[in-house]
């Protein structure tokens, strides 16, 4: 079973002078939030890693729907390299339980918050190979 640092509002969580870890679902849901949230190409190590989600809803001037398909594909995208190197993890006999494997994307939501434009809600529902459906949610905006 694999594991990760704990992260709640961008910070370390520390409980009694220690790291909190995250496992199964909530790991990944983390992971599911980490891949989505970091921009394409801005870690130099790793630049295909994450998404451009936020470059494709955040200041465009397309029509609204021609936005919110683009960003549920950018999602698409971006979940689908979360699985691939959840298999990289599992090919190389590295641990990883059921409930932290994206088997399935449920569906993905992207709606302009009516009363500030600038703002995008982004649901994502999805199933892990545990049989187990999570959904997370999460906003991006200009503000």
């Amino acid at each position: 079973m694999s594991f990760d640092l704990k992260i709640i509002n961008g910070d370390l969580s520390i409980s009694n002078g220690k790291l909190k870890t995250v496992e199964d679902s909530e790991k990944l849901i983390q992971d599911i939030l980490k891949i989505c949230l970091t921009p394409a190409g801005s870690n130099p190590n790793y630049p295909w890693y994450g998404s451009f989600l936020s470059k494709t809803l955040i200041g465009s001037t397309l029509d609204e729907d021609v936005i919110v398909n683009y960003g549920q594909s950018q999602i698409q995208k971006s979940l689908e390299m979360l699985q691939q190197l959840q298999d990289l993890q599992i090919k190389n006999q590295q641990a990883v339980s059921a409930d932290e494997q994206l088997a399935a994307i449920l569906s993905t939501v992207i709606y302009r918050n009516p009363k500030e434009p600038r703002l995008f809600n982004v649901m994502i529902k999805a199933l892990s190979r545990g049989t187990k459906p999570i959904t997370t949610a999460f906003s991006l905006s200009t503000i």
